[in-house]
């Protein structure tokens, strides 16, 4: 006997549905990115820091996007620059600010135009596949990456699981 046919019938309908809505899923709603922002802007909060908070598609191209009050204007173009440079590379700023150092595989990289070495970058993998990224600026990198560590955090547990690795 599978398990399959030990699940009710309606556990294993509800099931196969959760099955087929995670297997269909290219990219993130437009209620999946302002739940993401919400989740940035309460952990901003939660530690007293005012932050700015991007969200870049698959395809690089930004999405959504909120400045918090008193925030630094560097923070605008550093957040979107975080959030492009996860999704352009695939992994998260402050992995790359690792393999930029000197005599590191991607030295170089960093003079690129765009290209964003500081932590707050995170990609958003959801069963595999890329759905985009987040930036988060506004505090010292270990706040910022706080702050986006736990928004995946939070947004998994609300809505679908993300993570920010393959």
């Amino acid at each position: 006997m599978s398990a399959r046919d030990e699940m009710p019938l309606d556990g294993w309908i509800h099931s196969a549905i959760s099955a087929q809505k995670l297997q269909s899923r290219r990219t993130m709603s437009l209620e999946d990115c302002a739940a993401m922002a919400q989740f940035a802007a309460l952990e901003a909060q939660a530690i007293g820091i005012p932050v700015v908070f991007s969200l870049a598609g698959a395809s690089g191209h930004q999405r959504y996007f909120f400045s918090m009050e008193e925030a630094l204007l560097v923070s605008h173009r550093l957040a979107t620059e975080k959030a492009w440079t996860a999704v352009a590379l695939k992994m998260a700023t402050h992995e790359l600010a690792l393999q930029v150092q000197p005599g590191a595989e991607l030295y170089g990289l960093q003079q690129e135009s765009g290209i964003c070495c500081i932590g707050g970058g995170l990609p958003c993998w959801s069963d595999g596949v890329l759905l985009g990224a987040i930036g988060i600026s506004g505090g010292t990198v270990e706040q910022d990456l706080t702050v986006a560590r736990n928004t995946l955090r939070r947004f998994s547990a609300a809505r679908y699981v993300i993570t920010p690795s393959r």
